[in-house]
């Protein structure tokens, strides 16, 4: 974590949650909020982190928020020491090669419930009369996993297909104009591709998979094990801001689109295929003992992605996730 001292300082003390302050000149002591940095590609269901900056939430923790487009550009951020936050999905996280995926999930922020899935057309009644089929989908992107997904159900992957990676728009087009028997395509492309093409239909959506595509924020080792009260109120923060979303819905929602560039309907629109993960969910997905929970997910997205080339190491999640800061809030 990056630590900015004052000139004139005589005195630096590292306490929970800041540092105290002496000043040479006037003997005063004052605490500085330690800073983090959380990075994310430009996707509304990180809104709430910037109700949570904008409210003053992120009690006790100077907070940056910074878009980088580029997964790979994160992870370079990430191991730099420019970024020790990140948001990023199970599999965007685990689709490294020959290096193991950077940082440590605490906090599970939001889930896909519909807005992504796979198109097919009207002669496919099962996953199976894909094989050999053309299919399109853009990798790194949640459909690709909804596809991934559904295929591996059946034993398949997508050396069963005639595999098409494509842009997800050109996906989407490619579809509603016959040229792919099935595409992995997000919304709102999904709704209008499929009704564009007569016959067609959304096969499987996100909503169809519960737990498989949500975004968690994963935080450097060094902050997690030297700072984890840190995380703990860029937790309490994110809370924070649900619960402002809730009861204050007109200023929470204004914040929101002028975050992202888009109108407040359009921000509504967004969220009706998007859940945001509050407290009780968190403290449901962290427990190893749930139907559905973030370390299930995890292995299994990774088995996915070993299957499909997309990665070539697997860890344990056990290893690369924690309880340690969910369960504070029960």
């Amino acid at each position: 974590m990056k630590r900015n001292l004052m000139l004139g300082i005589l005195v630096v003390v590292l306490l929970v949650g800041g540092y105290i302050v002496v000043s040479k000149k006037s003997g005063q002591k004052v605490v500085v909020n330690p800073k983090v940095n959380i990075a994310m590609v430009t996707f509304p269901g990180y809104a709430p982190l910037y109700v949570a900056k904008e409210k003053g939430f992120f009690d006790g923790v100077d907070v940056e928020l910074t878009r980088i487009e580029s997964i790979g550009d994160i992870r370079a951020a990430m191991s730099s020491g420019d970024v020790n936050i990140y948001a990023a999905t199970y599999d965007i996280y685990q689709s490294t090669k020959d290096v193991a995926p950077v940082g440590t999930g605490f906090l599970v922020v939001d889930e896909s419930h519909g807005a992504d899935g796979v198109a097919v057309a009207s002669d496919i009644n099962s996953v199976k009369d894909l094989r050999g089929k053309k299919v399109g989908a853009e990798p790194g992107f949640p459909p690709y996993l909804v596809l991934q997904y559904l295929l591996d159900k059946e034993g398949m992957s997508l050396r069963d297909l005639n595999f098409q990676d494509m842009p997800t728009t050109d996906a989407g087009n490619a579809f509603a104009a016959g040229q792919l028997v099935a595409a992995g395509i997000y919304e709102p492309a999904l709704s209008a591709s499929v009704k564009a093409r007569a016959g067609s239909k959304v096969f499987a959506s996100s909503a169809d998979v519960p737990g498989l595509v949500q975004d968690l924020l994963f935080a450097n080792e060094k902050l997690t094990k030297e700072n984890p009260e840190v995380l703990e109120k860029v937790a309490a923060g994110y809370f924070k801001a649900l619960d402002y979303i809730n009861t204050n819905h007109a200023d929470a929602y204004q914040i929101m689109a002028a975050a992202f560039g888009v109108t407040v309907p359009e921000m509504e629109d967004f969220k009706t295929g998007v859940s945001w993960i509050g407290k009780d969910e968190n403290i449901k997905l962290f427990d190893k003992n749930s139907d559905i929970n973030a370390y299930k997910t995890f292995d299994l997205v990774c088995s996915i992605l070993k299957k499909n080339n997309d990665t070539n190491i697997c860890l344990e999640a056990s290893d690369k996730l924690t309880d340690e800061i969910v369960k504070n809030f029960r």
